[in-house]
């Protein structure tokens, strides 16, 4: 069985660019050799992991999961069930730290999962302070392999938001937190929903429970960073700004848009 009529077969099933991800790792080529090259045939000992892949694709499982590793701002991260899959549109919330912060800031990032941001911020700044926590010790030793595997040196905090985070001077937050609703703002696919971890994903009936928490935090406990950044969906921006203005009025509020041009982010300066 060659390339070509895999990918043929694939095409036919809607699944022809998970496993063209998917070849290409367990060939340990790249997409473009591998699509240049469709006569190459699959060695018969990876048969079987052929097999059990495409079977877990077809049942919407992510080709990150099943090959361990997902891009992001240019590096690979390890990833696996215990952490989110990075996304694409989150790129873009590191661009508007990064053109926003000097080049020795002190950042703190709640909610790190993989580790991907905080990782893209260090090895984009090496003289970034960073300081990056999450609710969850599983996902804390996917960000922990994550920063010993790009060789970064950054602090990782067990901490449900502030709770258990030092009371010091920083100028950044950033937070990427569960942000999908129970009740509304469900804007996620049955397979992310069936697949990736529930902790990492709902934040409460309408999503924006745990960033209503947080800036009570920030606001009860004196809290003053310079900037405050974060992701939500696309259709919450009004809630996440009356939320601002009812907690965090001494900042001032903005909106941003992703790479496919919708409200995905908003950033918060202070006044």
């Amino acid at each position: 069985m060659n390339v070509g009529r895999i990918l043929e077969q694939a095409q036919k099933e809607e699944l022809r660019v998970e496993m063209e991800v998917f070849l290409s790792a367990l060939l340990d080529t790249d997409r473009l050799q591998l699509l240049a090259h469709p006569e190459v045939e699959i060695p018969v000992d990876k048969l079987g992991d052929l097999q059990i892949a495409w079977t877990k694709i077809k049942e919407g499982v992510p080709v990150a999961y099943l090959i361990n590793e997902k891009e992001f701002y240019g590096l690979n991260f390890y990833v696996d069930e215990r952490v989110l899959v990075p996304r694409g549109e989150t790129e873009r919330l590191v661009d508007y730290i990064l053109d926003r912060a000097h080049d020795s800031a002190r950042v703190l990032e709640l909610g790190t999962g993989s580790g991907a941001i905080a990782v893209s911020l260090k090895k984009t700044k090496p003289k970034f302070e960073l300081t990056a926590t999450d609710v969850s010790k599983d996902a804390l030793k996917v960000a922990t392999k994550n920063c010993a595997l790009h060789d970064v040196d950054l602090t990782l905090l067990e901490s449900d938001l502030l709770e258990k985070v030092p009371h010091e001077d920083y100028d950044v937050l950033v937070a990427n937190l569960p942000y999908i609703g129970v009740e509304t703002n469900n804007f996620i696919s049955e397979n992310v929903k069936q697949h990736e971890p529930h902790t990492a994903l709902f934040g409460g009936s309408d999503g924006l429970a745990l960033y209503e928490k947080l800036f009570k935090q920030i606001n009860d406990q004196e809290r003053a960073f310079k900037l405050i950044l974060g992701e939500i969906g696309f259709t919450q921006g009004r809630g996440i700004e009356a939320l601002a203005r009812k907690h965090l009025s001494h900042y001032e509020f903005s909106l941003c848009r992703d790479y496919q041009d919708l409200d995905r982010h908003f950033i918060l300066e202070r006044k």
